[in-house]
């Protein structure tokens, strides 16, 4: 499922939850741990909101 998410990233740069989960077609903890993995790996990097965190896609 990261792979997957990590492929749409140059279209989606930015991304929550919800949205990764409409993108891919998953469910919240699949989606959840997709983000996680890229976080974990520098490939996404995380913005806490009041409603939620947002995440970008990191540059370098």
């Amino acid at each position: 499922m990261a792979l997957r998410l990590f492929e749409l990233l140059p279209r989606h740069p930015v991304v929550t939850v919800a949205s990764v989960m409409k993108l891919v077609e998953t469910t919240k903890p699949t989606a959840g741990g997709a983000t996680e993995r890229l976080v974990a790996a520098g490939v996404l990097v995380e913005t806490k909101r009041p409603r939620g965190s947002l995440l970008g896609a990191a540059v370098d």
